[in-house]
């Protein structure tokens, strides 16, 4: 099961390494934009968390944390698909979302982390996960949020979504080096 789990999560941080940079990279920011790359990179790895829950058991260490990272990812990537076809359906911005699922992420992690044997992994998880928490944070800054909402059609914020989605895939390939609790 384990390295089924870690599969999912090697899977699933190419996936969100891969939608960050094709957003800044690619030159198709007049046909898809990096929110709507970023959005498909999110729904992909909501279905991956979801399909890990069922992998790992209702009743496994932290399976709870799996199906809340997957449903969050799964609807905050749904909501930076569809900005695109009603602005009205979604009426916060962008950039509040991804902070917002961003720091879900960071305190999923931190939580999983508590569960999991003492090891190199743990430590690495929580620093993922607290690193995550306030890069999340760090959007609803009132001088950073103001800069990224003026500039939504300038390359800061294709930087800033490429540097999120970087750390989420961090974070996600932490989970590979955790150790499971031994059984008694």
């Amino acid at each position: 099961m384990k390295k089924t789990l870690n599969a999912f999560w090697i899977i699933s941080s190419i996936f969100l390494a891969v939608a960050a940079l094709w957003g800044v990279v690619s030159g198709l920011s007049s046909v898809m934009g990096s929110d709507t790359i970023c959005g498909i990179g999110l729904v992909i790895f909501g279905v991956i968390s979801v399909l890990a829950f069922f992998t790992a058991g209702v009743k496994a260490s932290g399976s709870g944390w799996l199906l809340f990272d997957g449903l969050s990812s799964f609807f905050c990537g749904l909501a930076f698909i569809f900005q695109y076809v009603d602005n009205a359906l979604f009426t916060v911005n962008l950039i509040y979302i991804m902070g917002l699922w961003l720091m879900f992420l960071g305190i999923s992690q931190v939580a999983r982390a508590s569960r999991v044997s003492k090891s190199f992994g743990r430590v690495l998880m929580t620093a993922t996960g607290v690193l995550a928490v306030l890069s999340g944070l760090s959007l609803y800054v009132k001088p950073v949020s103001d800069l990224l909402l003026i500039s939504e059609a300038m390359a800061l914020f294709d930087y800033t979504l490429t540097f999120l989605l970087i750390v989420a895939a961090v974070l996600v390939i932490s989970r590979c080096f955790a150790k499971e609790p031994s059984r008694r």
